[in-house]
């Protein structure tokens, strides 16, 4: 079973793999390339999949992340993929993504040094 160690670093990994596909790329480039949508959307499905999973306790002491945000941007992924809204996709990648890296990175230098 994945430990939030585990959680928080799958979290941090596909952060970077967000930041790392849509490097060079612009929001036209999402809306063409169904590669780079592919997996940007799975790695956000990955993050909320993972921040579902952190454990009530880490979760509490770290109310500054949107766990619930998170996963609820999974569902969305998940249940409306047929009519996602790129615009939106983007904007969180783009805007949310960094910071939530920067959030989490601060949480495993903290919790698992």
């Amino acid at each position: 079973m994945r430990d939030d160690r585990l959680r928080i670093a799958d979290i941090l990994e596909a952060c970077a793999l967000v930041l790392s596909f849509v490097s060079q790329k612009n929001r036209s480039d999402l809306g063409k390339d169904r590669l780079l949508q592919s997996g940007v959307l799975h790695q956000l499905y990955v993050i909320g999949e993972a921040a579902n999973r952190i454990s009530t306790e880490l979760k509490a002491r770290y109310p500054s992340v949107p766990w619930q945000v998170l996963y609820g941007f999974r569902n969305y992924i998940a249940h409306e993929y047929f009519s996602l809204d790129l615009d939106i996709v983007w904007q969180t990648v783009i805007r949310d993504i960094p910071e939530l890296q920067r959030l989490v990175r601060e949480i495993s230098e903290r919790e698992f040094p």
